[in-house]
């Protein structure tokens, strides 16, 4: 039967059917409105308390927008680190050729990623890195630049630095980007400093060096921050502290 408790809630079992007289529980009918009681009193603390463990939590896809609001605040530099075996991977380079890193094994590598090609007079940083890795390729280092910018700017991009020993690689999924050297928000960056209005969300490499040497390992890791610890594209990396670390 349906019985009432102190606070007025039906708990038990089957309902009344109509005119049919209410009576007392029994025993086993009291303890199943006990136990009906204490779980409605575990649900209420649940509600009050949060999701209990192992509730699932905001989705992955939430997770990840409120991290790409805070690239500007927290630096992302990526989770290599200096000793790491340099993950694999394939990228395009421009004129859509298929580069992967193991294909280079036994060799020296540097990987140069930067925000953007032919940013010009808003980031000559960009050219300036890029062009200044020449002595590496001439001494046989294999040398890639890494950007999110499309196969067809890349081939571009390459032919205007006039380097054919250098590839410019799309990593438009920024994949390798975040696990090298993170990315961070630079449309909100050029806002910021009045290049620009409107262009937050434009999420780009963050400038960065990364040397591997013939053995696959990690030997040198630059990224470029600010004193305050922000992701900055307005330094460059010193090309001497490269070539120490790959012992040239």
């Amino acid at each position: 039967a349906l019985y009432p408790d102190e606070t007025g809630i039906f708990v038990g079992g089957r309902g009344l059917q109509r005119n049919q007289t209410r009576t007392r529980p029994n025993a086993l009918e009291t303890r199943e409105i006990a136990r009906a009681k204490a779980k409605m009193s575990l649900s209420c603390t649940a509600l009050r308390r949060g999701p209990l463990v192992g509730t699932p939590r905001a989705s992955p896809a939430r997770n990840d927008l409120r991290s790409r609001r805070n690239f500007a605040i927290r630096a992302n530099t990526g989770k290599i680190a200096v000793g790491d075996t340099a993950p694999d991977f394939e990228l395009i380079a421009g004129g859509f050729v298929n580069v992967k890193l193991s294909d280079h094994k036994g060799k020296k590598v540097v990987l140069a990623f930067f925000p953007c090609a032919f940013s010009g007079a808003v980031d000559d940083g960009c050219q300036c890195q890029l062009e200044a890795l020449k002595d590496l390729t001439d001494a046989g280092v294999s040398v890639f630049g890494i950007s999110r910018d499309q196969p067809f700017a890349q081939k571009a991009w390459m032919e205007k630095l006039g380097n054919p020993a250098l590839q410019s690689l799309c990593d438009w999924s920024m994949d390798t980007c975040e696990s090298y050297v993170g990315t961070f928000n630079f449309g909100e960056f050029l806002d910021g400093v009045g290049v620009s209005s409107g262009l937050a969300g434009y999420v780009t490499s963050n400038r960065g060096c990364i040397a591997i040497d013939e053995s696959g390992k990690v030997v040198y890791k630059w990224v470029a921050l600010d004193d305050a610890g922000k992701s900055h594209p307005g330094f460059l990396p010193n090309i001497d502290e490269v070539k120490k670390a790959l012992g040239m």
